[in-house]
Parts: structure tokens; C-alpha cells; sequence
């Protein structure tokens, strides 16, 4: 066992409280796992996420010390004596600290039994003392080579959810698997159907949410772990497709998920490049203050919206690989098509999603964009050197989804739509990307404009009862229909008042009446 003198300490207040008033009823308090590493590495951020290892019975300890410093106790596993500790009295995210018994006799015994080196390190923290670095099985040399190796070879059986926590890690970190690290995972690749769907679903939300998604993506596929827990984007891999693409949809795939990566870090950083350094930036930016409280509200279970962007893109064509028809052109060649592939996409999007136990609200809003997704681009050749027609524009809000819940996927479709025209084309500069983007702003001005997308969520200028009242309409289905024809044309700006909209609707009920030969 390596120990050194190491210069650490909490630098959240809150959580360097919690470590004091836990010295003051114990002796000796062990931070273990990725603070250690994250220090080591010289990654210089703000710790809200702790892991605490004590040597005495932790519940009750946990729960002194958090009732005498303001947090809340939650016993996270009374049968492994370990108690979560949350404190919210702060701004932005809580901040959680878990505070486990030692596992075995020692910290030393406890630290063999983690994943791999790089996180089986500790600080030892006395009152009065300088804090000690713990390093069991040579953590300090692999972080120093780059290198991601198990702790034992019984890590991935102890924990099967560790095969996908080492593609996380690997990218995240730019590491590289150890050879009989990566020989196991290949090996064991199987076992990962043993962990919950819950569990794959974090680990899975983790590498989207971290950098360069595309290659922890590319990573599972490597280690045939892909096709075990999103098997609909592992087929994807040889489904070849016609020009403009170059690749086929999986590589393509790939290439969305990066330049979605790419405007989703544009939206977060809190400042941007001005003047803007790219076209689509550019485009963006007028509503980039609009697009940012858009992407940065929270789904469920702390997930955030902008990252939602790298799970479209990872979606958007899983539908591909079941829906390819091989045509001969007119050159003798072949030509791939993929109809209804937006739509039985968006199903499969659904259930997978549904598999993973995200949330209702979620599978929703992934469908809606998955199979809004060829919409711009259909839009965009609709109109081609002309702008996009209001009416046309309000069809697609109204198609996207926006009438069935309140989410706006179509502001979501626009950004995702974007990487995808990118990841079309060979050439840096897509062909026509100017005229695309001039599209794409059309539809963001519509969408946050004071006299867009809002106006038509104002009170309707008709409703059942004035259709009934006024025109005699009966109780029925072509109410609903004539409604919906008013309001597109409020929303294209064709009708702005009652008397214009019921001008508007007797008008139709005529046209339709005729069409019947009524």
C-alpha cells in the first residue's frame, strides 16, 4: 500500500463543515473514488458529489452529524451501512455526500473491492494532521500512463454495470483500456444484461451527457456491448445509404451526435465568439437567450434538455435499419430509400427509451422529435430559394406536436435538424447551407418572435360554440376540423379578429358543402 502527504481538502464550505463534524465524532474519514482521481489529475472544480468511508457503524453516525449540520439523511443501503447525505440550503444543484463502512478490515481491503485503479485511491483526513493519499493497487502510475485497468480480475462479476462504466470513464478521461481490462469486457460483454435497466440507463445518460458522446457510442459498439442495451442503433452499422450521404447511418449516426455536441456546447457556454465563428452559430444567436432558457430547463431525475440533443441525434434514424427498400436508378446503380423510417423510428425510439425507465415525459418528447426529424429538410426542398410560408411553418409546429403536450419539440427537431444536414454532406460547407439556415432562422423567428408561435397561443378567435351558434353547425367531428382550418389561418396571419374568422369559417362550410354536392 502506496502513502503519501497530499495537500487536499473540500472546497464547497458546506461539505468542508460536513468533514469537520465528522472528525469531531470520529477519528479518521476516508475520501474515496473519483474526488481522489479528479484531484490527482489536476481537475480543478467545485466537489458537490462526495464519497465518505468511515470505519465504525456509518448510519447512525451519518445521522448525527446531518442533524446537527442541516442536511437530510436518507439510509441508502442499511444492509451495506451506507447513508446518503443531501444539503439543498445552497444554489443550483444539491449537494450529496454518501458515507459507507469500511468494506473488509481495512481501507485497504475496501478500496480492492472498487473498479479499476484510477478511482481505488482514498485521502485519509485526521483532525490536525496533513491529509495522506491511500493508493492499494498502483492507481498513481495508470492515471500518470493514461491508462484504465480493473482493480481485480473479479471487478466486472462483482458488478457487471463496471463494463459500461469503463467505456464512460475511457472517454471521458481519453484513457486507454488496459489489454486484459479490454480482453474481460469482450469476454464478459454478456453479463451486462444482468444489470438493471435503471443502471444502464444512467451509465448510458452519462457518456451522452460527457464529452465526445460519439466515441463512447463508438466504444460500445467496439466492445460488443452495443448491441446488447441499444441493439436498434447497433444494427444500424452496414446499412448503407444513397447519395448525398458518404457513409453509411451508423458512421453517420456518429457524425450527428458530434455536431449536435457542438451546438449543444455553444448553448451552454456562458459566453459565445463575436462575431460568431460559424454559419449555424450566426443563425442562432439572435434567439440564442431564448434557445438557452428553452434547452437549460430540466426534464426528470436532474436530466437537462440540451443534453436531450445528443439523444436525438443518437435516435433519430434507428428506424433506417428496418425500413431500407434497394431500387435501380436509371444508371444501372442501385438507390436505398427508407420510407415511414421518421415514424417507425419514433417507435422505436419509444420503446427502447420505455425499456431504460426513462420518464413518460421524456419518451415523449424524443419520439415527437424523431419523427418530426426529416421535416425541415423537407421543408427546406419544399421551398427552395423562396421563404418558407407562414401557413407552412405553423404546420410543422402543429405536426412536431406542439397541440398534443406542452414540450415544443419542434424547437428540439430544428437544432437536431441542423447536425443532421451537417452530417449529410462530405463538404465542410454543406451544399445550399446558407439557404438551409436561412430556413432554420425563418422557423426560430416564428417559433420565439413576439408576433410568432406565442400569438397562436393566445385565446382562439372561435370555438365550438360560436361555429354552432353562428353557422348552425351540428355537434360532430367536422367542428374540430373547421376549428383547426381557423386557426391556421389566425396563425398564418391571413384572419386576426372574430367577424374575419367566422367570414373565414362559413366560407369552408360552403367550399366543403359544394365538394359534397350539398
Amino acid at each position: 500500500m502506496m502513502s503519501q502527504q497530499f495537500d487536499w481538502q473540500p472546497r464547497v464550505p458546506a461539505m468542508r463543515a460536513l468533514v469537520t463534524a465528522l472528525l469531531q465524532e470520529t477519528p479518521v474519514v476516508y475520501a474515496a473514488g473519483g474526488v481522489v482521481r479528479d484531484a490527482l489529475l489536476g481537475i480543478d472544480k467545485k466537489v458537490t458529489d462526495l464519497d465518505l468511508v468511515v470505519a465504525e457503524a456509518a448510519l447512525p453516525l451519518a445521522r448525527r452529524v446531518a442533524d446537527r449540520q442541516g442536511w437530510a439523511y436518507y439510509p441508502l443501503d442499511e444492509a451495506r451501512d451506507v447513508a446518503r447525505l443531501v444539503f439543498t440550503a445552497n444554489q443550483g444543484e444539491p449537494y450529496v455526500c454518501d458515507i459507507a463502512r469500511i468494506r473488509g478490515e481495512d481501507i485497504g481491503e475496501d478500496l480492492r473491492t472498487r473498479d479499476f485503479t484510477v478511482n481505488a485511491m482514498a485521502f485519509e483526513l485526521r483532525s490536525g494532521a496533513p491529509t495522506r493519499l491511500i493508493d492499494v493497487s498502483g492507481g498513481q502510475e495508470d492515471l500518470a500512463a493514461k491508462r484504465l485497468r480493473r482493480v481485480t480480475a473479479a471487478a466486472f462479476a462483482d458488478d457487471p454495470a463496471r463494463l459500461l462504466r469503463a467505456v464512460r470513464l475511457a472517454v471521458q478521461f481519453g484513457f486507454e483500456l488496459d489489454a486484459q481490462t479490454d480482453e474481460q469486457i469482450r469476454r464478459m460483454a454478456t453479463t451486462v444484461k444482468l444489470v438493471s435497466p435503471e443502471r444502464q440507463r444512467d451509465e448510458i445518460w452519462k457518456m451522452l451527457v460527457g464529452p465526445r458522446p460519439e466515441q463512447a457510442i463508438a466504444l460500445l459498439h467496439n466492445l460488443g456491448l452495443l448491441a446488447l442495451v441499444l441493439p436498434e442503433v447497433a444494427k444500424l452499422d452496414g446499412v448503407a445509404q444513397s447519395f448525398p450521404h458518404y457513409t453509411d447511418v451508423f458512421t453517420h449516426t456518429l457524425r450527428v451526435m458530434a455536431h449536435a455536441d457542438a451546438i449543444r456546447a455553444w448553448l451552454r457556454a456562458e459566453r459565445v465568439d463575436d462575431p460568431p465563428r460559424t454559419m449555424w452559430q450566426a443563425t442562432l444567436l439572435p434567439w440564442r437567450d431564448e434557445l438557452r432558457r428553452h434547452f437549460m430547463q430540466p426534464t426528470v431525475g436532474g436530466r437537462r434538455r440540451v443534453d436531450w440533443l445528443i439523444g436525438y441525434a443518437l435516435f433519430h434514424d434507428v428506424g433506417k435499419s428496418v425500413t431500407r427498400t434497394v431500387e435501380s436508378d436509371s444508371e444501372g446503380g442501385v438507390r436505398y430509400r427508407f420510407f415511414t423510417h421518421d415514424q417507425i423510428g419514433a417507435e422505436m425510439t419509444a420503446a427502447r427509451l420505455d425499456a431504460l425507465r426513462f420518464s413518460r415525459y421524456e419518451i415523449t418528447l424524443a419520439a415527437a422529435v424523431v419523427r418530426a426529424h426529416m421535416r425541415p429538410h423537407l421543408l427546406d426542398a419544399d421551398f427552395t430559394h423562396a421563404p418558407i410560408s407562414r401557413r407552412a411553418i405553423y404546420r410543422f409546429f402543429q405536426d412536431a406536436g406542439e397541440a398534443r403536450f406542452d414540450a415544443t419539440p419542434g424547437v428540439d427537431t430544428l437544432l437536431l435538424a441542423m447536425a443532421d444536414y451537417q452530417a449529410i454532406h462530405e463538404a465542410a460547407v454543406p451544399a445550399r447551407w446558407d439557404e438551409y439556415l436561412e430556413h432554420i432562422s425563418q422557423m426560430l423567428e416564428y417559433a420565439f418572435a413576439p408576433d410568432g408561435l406565442r400569438k397562436t397561443e393566445q385565446e382562439p378567435l372561435l370555438d365550438g360554440h360560436a361555429l354552432i351558434a353562428e353557422l348552425g353547425m351540428e355537434p360532430g367531428p367536422g367542428i374540430g376540423a373547421l376549428l383547426r382550418y381557423v386557426a391556421e389561418a389566425q396563425a398564418a396571419g391571413e384572419v386576426s379578429t372574430r367577424t374575419e374568422a367566422l367570414s373565414l369559417a362559413e366560407a369552408r362550410l360552403a367550399l366543403v358543402a359544394e365538394a359534397n354536392g350539398n
